[in-house]
Formats: C-alpha cells, structure tokens, sequence
C-alpha cells in the first residue's frame, strides 16, 4: 500500500461521512486494482476512517432533518450506495426517535397552503404526488391528506 493513497483517501473520509462504494469509487479514479482495494479498505476500517454503519445512521438523520425525504426514498438512496440490507434497516431506526408523521403533516399544509388551485381535490393531489416524490409511505399520506383543508 501507497502512504500517499491511504493520506488521500483518509482526508476523503475525515471530510465527510462515506460509505465503501463511495471509496470503492475514489480508488478506481486513482486507478487502484480491484484486487488491492480490499487492503486500504481494511485499513481505513480498522483506524475508524470508514465505518458503514456510522455512516448509513448519519445519512438517514440528514436526509430527513435536511431534506425532509421519507423511509422510502432514504431506504432508495441507501441501497443505491450499495449498504447492506440490514444496516439500511438497522439505520432506519434512527427515524423512530424523529418527528416523521409531524414532519410528514406540516410539510403537507405548508404545501397546501401554498398552491393556487381553486379545487381542493386537485391541491390534495399535488400534495400526495409531492409527498411520494419525498418517499413517504402512501397509506400514511393518505391518511394526512383527508385532514387538509
């Protein structure tokens, strides 16, 4: 192993909180053999530089608290950063512990409150359409949705 790549790699993941495919990724565009990528994973692992669990609880806290986006499209996202199944669920359960049906319910009035529509029915659907789009569950927009007015 390079010191050179395993400083730059380490200031990567010291920025910011990444996941293995993001450095999977970063180590490509230093043209670094698949074969040998495990040895700087191992390494950024065990001096606490990655660490996907860490890192799939931060996102799903952020991605709600930041960009208000559901279980849905949280679980999407994760699964496109290629995080194991049951650290995506493990992580979701960060959102037990947030407002998510509050934040899910006034998300939908202020966007109620906001659309020019003179027909209810319509604004409702804009509503439900913006709310899927944030990845969260129909049955519980369904369920906001009829307290609108």
């Amino acid at each position: 192993m390079k010191s050179e790549v395993l400083q730059k790699l380490a200031r990567y993941c010291a920025y910011q909180e990444r996941c293995k495919w993001e450095i999977q990724v970063k180590m490509d565009s230093f043209l670094i053999l698949p074969e040998d990528q495990q040895a700087y994973l191992d390494w950024l692992e065990d001096n606490n530089y990655l660490n996907q669990e860490r890192f799939a609880r931060l996102f799903v806290r952020s991605k709600f608290n930041q960009k208000s986006w559901g279980r849905n499209k949280i679980k999407f996202e994760l699964k496109r950063l290629q995080v194991s199944d049951a650290l995506v669920q493990t992580a979701l359960s960060e959102l037990r512990e947030l407002p998510y049906e509050t934040t899910l319910e006034s998300m939908l009035n202020e966007k109620f409150k906001h659309l020019k529509d003179p027909n209810d029915w319509a604004k409702k659907q804009k509503c439900y359409q913006y709310a899927m789009r944030k990845g969260f569950e129909p049955d519980l927009i369904s369920l906001y949705i009829q307290q609108l007015n």
